[in-house]
């Protein structure tokens, strides 16, 4: 993943150094370090560790203007307080981590990734769309997973969604060992068929799946572009006979960027010992290609051949985009306070300048994105929403079914295309994940006790009550001039029916009721003649 970041890295500079517009007459030089965790464990802060702390350097010697750092959060954390010692700025293109935010631990580190904030009402609301109520959560046992666990809850409370299970994966070894068994039979006892993922890709979450896939669980899994990756196997991370659904941040295409993928080679970077070495480690070390014994006969076809084995793709991922963004705002950064400086920057030819105000830094990108550095005043992300499935090692399927936006009008914050659901997926009815089968009507719910909301029984409604629609609560009552049919599912009118004399039994009533009149009259008329009668 990381040769992905340098193409992106390179693909920014070079747009740069072209750009008459931006820094004239001045080019961006980069230094790549790899690696830098693995070397903090084995030496830590010994000696043979400090080329990795940019700036601190031998008189006459330039000093680094910025640090980018990512994509592990990690480096930026073990680095901050070096850097800040030397007043070196940090740019981390990694996922937001809330951790890097706090300003009095790390002053001059800066993030350029939104914060996600909408992105659990996002998934909830892809919960809603497809009748999901009943799903797993899986996330890090870190800042980032947690708070995004509590924001989870909150728009699934909103929503009648419920939690089935939720998997905090241990960060380290240890931990993650002693509880491996729980996790396991989490996913497997539970009935939820969807689960929502949320993590590090690095973390021991991708053991996990990489597990469940050799078990063949059948889960649709609702992930982050940071586990649509692909993975030793040749195949996709969160593969699944039913799909993953990935939310990814709304980029615009480039088509630029394929074609510099397309011709990149560390030929053209002679002055760049940094991106000729890492060629050198990844096209030689990595392939078996028995014509890239040296650095000048690893041709494009050999790299491209190398990253569609992969699968990598030739379009920008998150991060990598991220990156991209970062290597523009240091030189908006850059051209500004050149314009402000002048004279600062002939007489120290750049030892001396420092960045700042960063939380004002506000451009358009080339594709005509708006890139805001100031965390407060960003817009919530927008997101677009992938189906992705791995029929084998050698071919996938990756199609755009959605998007998602707060700012979308009408209320309608999620668009899905059923059409390009349909056709992706082959399926013309989406798979449920339910505690309970919906109660039919003429049947009311019954909450099961000590269980989810979303878990009950089914009722047959009372002696003349209806229930007309699914899942309801409560059974009403016919009125007193109705009563409910077999079903009860609706209400039917009595019949009123009134006697008429011109009917047989009116005629037989009438005349009983004359007779026994005229008896009762007749016995009445004998009793008033003969009241003297002894």
């Amino acid at each position: 993943m990381n040769i992905h970041l340098i193409f992106s890295l390179y693909f920014a500079i070079e747009e740069i150094n072209r750009n008459p517009y931006i820094l004239p007459n001045i080019s961006l030089l980069v230094n790549i370090k790899c690696n830098l965790v693995v070397e903090w464990d084995k030496f830590g802060l010994s000696a043979k560790r400090n080329e990795n702390f940019p700036n601190y350097y031998c008189k006459n010697e330039r000093k680094y203007l910025i640090v980018l750092a990512g994509p592990m959060w990690v480096l930026s954390a073990i680095h901050g307080p070096f850097l800040y010692m030397s007043r070196t700025p940090q740019l981390y293109y990694g996922h937001f981590q809330p951790l890097l935010s706090t300003h009095e631990q790390f002053p001059n580190l800066y993030q350029i990734s939104p914060k996600d904030t909408s992105l659990p009402l996002a998934m909830v609301s892809l919960m809603v769309h497809f009748r999901w109520n009943w799903v797993g959560v899986i996330i890090s046992d870190e800042d980032r997973g947690i708070q995004f666990l509590s924001k989870l809850k909150e728009e699934m409370q909103r929503n009648i969604v419920c939690l089935a299970f939720v998997s905090i994966i241990a960060t380290d070894g240890t931990s993650y060992f002693k509880m491996f068994h729980k996790y396991h039979n989490q996913i497997i006892m539970s009935s939820a068929k969807v689960v929502i993922v949320n993590g590090e890709k690095d973390s021991p979450i991708q053991l996990n799946f990489l597990l469940w896939k050799s078990a063949e669980i059948r889960r649709i899994w609702v992930s982050i572009s940071q586990f649509d990756r692909i993975t030793v196997f040749g195949d996709f991370l969160l593969n699944s006979f039913l799909g993953t659904l990935i939310f990814s941040h709304k980029n615009s295409e480039m088509s630029d960027f394929k074609q510099f993928m397309q011709t990149v080679h560390p030929s053209n970077y002679s002055n760049e010992i940094s991106f000729a070495k890492l060629w050198w480690i990844y096209f030689k070390c990595s392939l078996s290609s028995s014509n890239c014994k040296k650095l000048k006969n690893c041709s494009t076809i050999t790299v491209l051949k190398w990253l569609y084995g992969h699968k990598f793709g030739m379009s920008m991922s998150d991060l990598s985009y991220n990156l991209y963004n970062a290597v523009y705002a240091v030189a908006h950064s850059l051209h500004e306070m050149l314009l402000q400086q002048v004279d600062i920057w002939s007489e120290n030819a750049g030892k001396g300048l420092e960045f700042d105000s960063w939380q004002n830094i506000q451009f358009v990108n080339p594709t005509g994105d708006l890139v805001n550095m100031n965390q407060k005043t960003k817009q919530n992300t927008e997101y677009d929403i992938f189906y992705i499935a791995d029929f084998n090692k050698h071919f996938g399927l990756k199609v755009k079914i959605g998007k998602f936006s707060v700012h979308f009008q009408d209320n309608q914050q999620l668009y899905i295309s059923d059409e390009m659901i349909e056709w992706a997926t082959d399926f013309t009815q989406t798979p449920p994940s339910i505690c309970s089968r919906p109660c039919s009507p003429g049947h009311r719910k019954s909450p099961q006790e000590g269980k989810a909301v979303c878990c009950f029984d089914c009722y047959p409604c009372p002696e003349n009550g209806i229930s007309n629609m699914t899942n309801m609560d409560h059974c009403v009552k016919c009125p007193d001039d109705q009563y409910a049919n077999t079903r009860r599912t609706y209400c039917l009118k009595k019949v009123v029916i009134f006697l008429a004399y011109e009917d047989p039994l009116g005629m037989s009533l009438a005349g009983l009721a004359l007779f026994f009149s005229t008896l009762t009259a007749v016995v009445l008329a004998i009793f008033l003649k003969h009241q003297d009668t002894p």
